[in-house]
């Protein structure tokens, strides 16, 4: 992502930035493949706790990305990232404390500690300080794979922590991530010589209307809230089932998890590819959700199976890495130059809000149920209903999203 035209300055401020987000969301990413199971077990808890706990920090992160751009546009990028890094060490110490004293309650106010903790609009906002408008896509793109990484090696060290140091573990090593990220933040970062609002970057609320009055968009906004609403839920769900109906040992997860992230990772490339390139966004996007509906189907007929639930998770990483690069792509091709900051901040927030009901909504529904059905039968109809919307909706032509990439 980092090429010749960057500046040096520009090339400098980028990594950086990119290793910030990258520890801040492997943090996050590193407790969701085995939370369920140990907070489902703790004393006075239960599977909607647990999933309440898996979805909290995406709550209070819909709710203070866009004051915190907001404000930082008022009294500085720094200071709030700083703020926001240390509310996100305490939150992780915290959980930490919790998961080794086994309060559920208290490990999800961690929970909510951490996500009062987002720091992503003020980056965003930094880097748009920091960068010049021909290459601030490229910038942004370089944060973007650099939390795709985070994920993959989130996911893998979870459990492998875990099954050595226990949860509390895990969030003490979210803690240490965050302590590491803050000396390069107060003494590696400048702040911007100019702090000012960036409309193509920020969110703006005078635009707004016009944002939530654009039925693409909401449609969008929609769709990105379904797909992150199913990865908090199906990861409220299926370690549960590994755990506890396949008697699966935590230490073995990492296994399986290295598995589907290898599958959706080789299938994620020419995905991409073709949807961009050969400008068939549309069908690779119902393609993807087609995926994740078929995973769906395959947990409620054969999660008693562990080598087809095993199957069932790889097919739906698979739909999700298919959709999960293309949807920010698709959502920015849509807004018009002016108005992208602000449907980036309204998209963002429906991303946090579908971590937060699926990880909320999932527990209810596996404690209603502890077989999942009802988890699952709710995830078909909720992307059949996505699958609908995208079906009704016109794709930006190729010439429109030149016109508007150069505008």
């Amino acid at each position: 992502m980092i090429d010749k035209d960057f500046l040096p300055e520009e090339k400098k401020i980028t990594l950086g930035l990119a290793f910030i987000f990258a520890l801040r969301m492997l943090g996050l990413f590193l407790a969701l493949p085995v939370l369920s199971i140990y907070a489902k077990n703790m004393p006075g808890s239960d599977a909607f706790l647990a999933g309440l706990a898996i979805g909290a920090y995406g709550l209070t992160q819909a709710i203070f990305q866009i004051p915190y751009g907001l404000w930082s546009d008022k009294i500085g990028r720094k200071p709030i990232i700083i703020t926001s890094t240390i509310i996100f060490i305490l939150g992780s110490f915290l959980s930490a404390y919790a998961a080794s004293i086994e309060n559920i309650h208290l490990l999800i106010i961690g929970r909510f500690l951490q996500g009062i903790g987002a720091v992503s609009s003020v980056v965003i906002a930094l880097l748009a300080d920091m960068t010049r408008e021909e290459i601030r896509t490229r910038a942004m793109a370089t944060i973007g794979a650099s939390i795709g990484m985070a994920f993959a090696f989130g996911m893998v060290l979870g459990p492998l922590i875990a099954s050595h140091f226990g949860l509390a573990g895990v969030f003490t090593f979210t803690g240490i991530l965050g302590l590491i990220s803050l000396p390069y933040i107060i003494f590696g970062i400048k702040e911007p010589p100019v702090v000012k609002h960036h409309d193509d970057a920020e969110f703006t609320s005078s635009y707004l209307s016009v944002v939530l009055k654009d039925k693409n968009l909401l449609k969008m906004d929609f769709g990105m809230f379904v797909l992150h609403m199913t990865l908090t839920a199906v990861f409220t769900a299926v370690p549960i089932i590994f755990a506890h109906q396949h008697t699966i040992d935590v230490k073995d997860l990492w296994k399986i998890y290295l598995l589907m992230f290898f599958v959706g990772l080789t299938i994620m490339v020419p995905s991409t590819i073709i949807a961009e390139k050969k400008n068939k966004i549309k069908e690779v996007k119902m393609l993807g959700i087609l995926v994740l509906i078929v995973s769906f189907i395959m947990f409620l007929m054969f999660k008693n199976n562990f080598y087809l639930t095993v199957l069932a998770i790889v097919v739906y990483f698979t739909g999700f890495m298919m959709l999960e690069p293309i949807m920010p792509s698709l959502m920015s091709k849509y807004a018009k130059p002016h108005v992208k900051g602000t449907a980036s901040g309204v998209f963002n927030t429906a991303q946090f809000v579908g971590a937060f009901v699926g990880g909320a909504v999932g527990g209810y529904l596996l404690k209603l149920d502890d077989s999942a059905n009802f988890n699952f039968i709710f995830l078909i109809i909720l992307t059949v209903i996505w699958l609908g919307l995208v079906s009704t909706m016109e794709m930006p032509k190729k010439k429109e999203v030149l016109n508007n990439d150069t505008n």
